[in-house]
């Protein structure tokens, strides 16, 4: 597998991670079981359920604070990811514009960032000390 093909692979399984606790989870997912349909990686409703599965143990780690499942998570489907590729050359392109159709559903969510609002109250001589970025806004 070449450099490039390495790449979008991995670049797609970050980015399938991701998307597991997004509200576009289901597109996504729906957009890889068709991919390993075309590759006739599997039975698709296998692929189905594992994805579920990760993005089930992708939440409950969230919750815990386990960083290492989403690292294996990631690792885990860069795999499988890498073997259909391996296996079918041809759905490099495909996986690419899966990858894109991703990509526009990361940047519609974040399109609109959330406004953060941070209030500090000192008491008896008391110092607070807050940072943030962007555009600071004292009343």
């Amino acid at each position: 597998m070449d450099a490039a093909a390495l790449a979008l692979v991995t670049a797609s399984a970050n980015s399938l991670v991701s998307l597991m606790t997004s509200e576009a989870w289901e597109q996504a997912k729906s957009g890889l079981a068709a991919l390993f349909r075309r590759g006739r990686r599997g039975d698709v409703a296998v692929i189905e359920d594992e994805l579920d599965e990760s993005a089930r143990e992708l939440r409950l780690s969230l919750e815990n604070g386990d960083q290492e499942t989403q690292d294996e998570l990631r690792q885990q489907w860069r795999g499988k990811l890498r073997r259909l590729i391996l296996d079918d050359p041809e759905l490099t392109g495909e996986l690419r514009s899966l990858l894109e159709a991703w990509s526009s559903l990361t940047t519609d969510a974040a399109s609109d960032p959330p406004t953060i609002h941070q209030i500090a109250t000192a008491r008896d001589h008391g110092r607070v000390y807050q940072q943030g970025t962007g555009t600071q806004n004292n009343y």
